[in-house]
């Protein structure tokens, strides 16, 4: 049976729930759906200013990593491996781990200009690097002329 990355990628997202039924309902009947963090990842919360700066550090290190922008608030949202958040401490951003729930939609599927996947898990999803995402961090200055904090 064909799939394609997107549909992958949807599966691997519906995985990190007990009932990944209830993800793919979730996403038949609305927009988003929600995903527990802290199982299978942990995700990196940030102003998009900050993400935009931090882009153009390591390119490489950016590659079929999971990105979800959420354009409405202004924030996004970068995969990273479990248990991060036990040491993530850069300032501005938040480390979502076990507890946490993050509104995505399906990648491949509507998307809103609110919430949209910068970057949609694939067929061979990543987790970013969190040494590397730190000091993409540490090191770029933010969008739009203001330092990163």
């Amino acid at each position: 049976m064909y799939r394609d990355a997107s549909d992958v990628g949807a599966h691997w997202l519906a995985s990190a729930r007990h009932s990944s039924w209830a993800v793919w309902d979730e996403w038949l009947h609305g927009t988003y759906a929600l995903v527990p963090t802290g199982g299978l990842w942990d995700v990196i919360a940030m102003p998009q200013h900050r993400l935009t700066g931090a882009a153009e550090h390591r390119r490489e290190a950016w590659t079929d990593v999971p990105i979800l922008a959420d354009l409405g608030a202004g924030y996004a949202y970068v995969w990273v491996p479990t248990g991060t958040h036990t040491v993530w401490d850069v300032p501005g951003t938040t480390a979502l781990g076990p507890l946490w729930w993050i509104a995505v939609p399906r990648p491949g599927g509507p998307q809103v200009p609110e919430r949209r996947w910068v970057q949609p898990p694939g067929m061979f999803p990543r987790l970013m690097n969190s040494d590397a995402l730190s000091d993409a961090l540490r090191s770029a200055p933010a969008a739009g002329g203001r330092e990163a904090a």
